[in-house]
């Protein structure tokens, strides 16, 4: 794998022909059936310490890539344009043997590895400098098991996956952002419009098979320590995910959404419709999601819910009721509204990060002066709460997940974007003064896929009690903390 490849080769092995998109844009996906087939590497491994070249790859398993390939440039390019990381190796892998190869071929060099299926990383921990970074955004199948059981490779996005999947009328409980990979969102949480409904991306998933530390293929029917840990534990900690096994669920037909504007927002009605919000979404079917988005002085509210009820209008009165307008899309089919939140394409300048997990609106309004001055002040800065809650806090979810914060039902989330890297200092410095302000205020609990690189206490804040015994699945399978970022579970 010493070898130099032209660009012109690159392109041709791949099959990605005269046109490329890149992979933070969003993709054209082709159809579920087009992408059916089985597990590639799966029985002919080699053992533990073999010198990688035993496993006889071809540039059909991976493609290995240094700073002097044409291609290099491409798939090194991050969503977050804030932070940019320059790995020795990116190995684009095709089969779950190319990762094998790459894994062993970094531990025989003693280069720490990362992990990229292909998404977002807010914090950029799906790359590095000097390592090896794993890249899994070639590996796209989707095989149809019986009993609505799926089995997906790491690599498809989420516009790919509902392209698979609503076809079929099925659907898996995911995000919305189009261009989110399906292995970070489930290894972290994962979370969106039918989470109330069905609980997080991960309490969906059934079995997954991970290449370790050592190389080795790893089933995890054979440790339900190792699936437990990969619900809610992170990607890139305890090895290479090369395909998850997810339960499918019928997909509603219609989707209705309402979203609400209220412009020249002041401290006192950002008090009077953060309550009014906090009482609707409390009383919200779990069918339903709500969000409240402040950006500058302009609130925007979006509620929606994919199963009619009679007195849904009324149920959410007391917000639409203080609104400048409403604007409601009803009985939508749900494919095509969901194309509507796919998110905007990268690469983009942002900081994004988790702003805690509350119990009800005193979190938020213990700080509400200065929070609501920082994000009007600031243009750029949003900050948005989002509902959890429901079957998220289901009893038989929790025992087998480590995701801690299931009893806490609402999200807050931090955002700031910029045009030009000049802007960064002053909307940063604004950002980390918001997050102060709910840390002072006793704010602990944190979503690990919304990471931020300044919290300090980040083992407990994302993981609360189960830290430990994530270690403990880290030392069995990554005894030489070979998977390292700023934020990995530690040996």
């Amino acid at each position: 794998m010493s070898k130099t490849y032209t660009k012109r080769e690159f392109l041709r092995i791949l099959g990605l022909g005269l046109v490329f998109m890149p992979l933070v844009g969003c993709f054209d996906s082709k159809s579920s059936d087009a992408k059916e087939s089985g597990h590639t590497g799966g029985d002919d491994t080699a053992k533990a310490g073999d010198d990688p070249e035993e496993l006889k790859i071809t540039d059909q398993d991976m493609i290995l890539l240094s700073r002097n390939d044409a291609a290099y440039e491409r798939y090194n390019m991050a969503f977050n344009k804030r932070i940019q990381h320059l790995p020795k190796y990116i190995a684009v892998c095709k089969t779950e043997k190319g990762v094998q190869y790459a894994v062993r071929k970094a531990a025989k060099e003693n280069l720490k590895v990362a992990v990229k299926s292909g998404g977002h990383s807010f914090e950029g921990f799906s790359s590095n400098d000097g390592g090896m970074v794993i890249n899994l955004s070639q590996m796209k199948k989707i095989k149809w098991l019986g009993n609505d059981e799926v089995e997906v490779e790491p690599g498809c996005i989420l516009q790919e996956i509902q392209d698979a999947f609503f076809p079929k009328k099925k659907l898996l409980p995911a995000g919305s952002c189009g261009t989110v990979g399906i292995g970070g969102l489930t290894l972290g949480g994962g979370y969106g419009f039918f989470s109330r409904k069905y609980g997080l991306t991960c309490d969906s998933l059934l079995q997954l098979r991970m290449v370790d530390g050592a190389g080795n293929v790893i089933r995890s029917e054979d440790d339900p320590n190792l699936l437990w840990a990969c619900k809610g534990g992170g990607n890139g900690n305890f090895g290479v995910v090369t395909s998850f096994r997810f339960k499918a669920h019928d997909m509603p037909p219609l989707f209705d959404s309402y979203v609400l504007k209220f412009r020249n927002m002041t401290a006192e009605r950002f008090e009077s419709t953060l309550s009014a919000w906090f009482e609707v979404s409390g009383q919200l079917p779990l069918e339903a999601f709500a969000a409240y988005v402040l950006n500058g002085n302009t609130l925007t509210v979006l509620i929606t819910t994919y199963k009619s009820y009679p007195d849904f209008a009324q149920k959410i009165a007391p917000i639409t009721a203080l609104a400048d307008s409403t604007k409601p899309t009803l009985n939508a089919p749900l494919p095509q509204a969901m194309r509507r939140y796919y998110g905007r394409k990268g690469p983009i300048y942002f900081k994004n990060a988790s702003a805690g997990l509350y119990k009800d609106k005193d979190d938020i309004l213990q700080v509400k002066e200065e929070l609501f001055k920082l994000v009007t002040t600031y243009k750029g800065i949003v900050f948005q709460v989002n509902t959890l809650g429901g079957n998220i806090n289901e009893r038989e979810f929790e025992k087998q997940s480590c995701y801690p914060h299931r009893s806490l039902p609402y999200l807050g989330e931090l955002q700031a974007y910029w045009d030009n890297a000049s802007q960064e200092g002053a909307l940063v410095k604004a950002f980390e003064e918001i997050q102060t302000l709910f840390r002072n205020g006793g704010i602990r609990a944190h979503y690990r896929n919304y990471p931020d690189i300044n919290f300090k206490d980040w083992e407990t804040q994302y993981y609360g009690d189960n830290y430990v015994k994530l270690q403990t699945v880290k030392r069995k399978y990554d005894k030489d903390d070979l998977f390292h970022y700023p934020q990995s579970v530690r040996v």
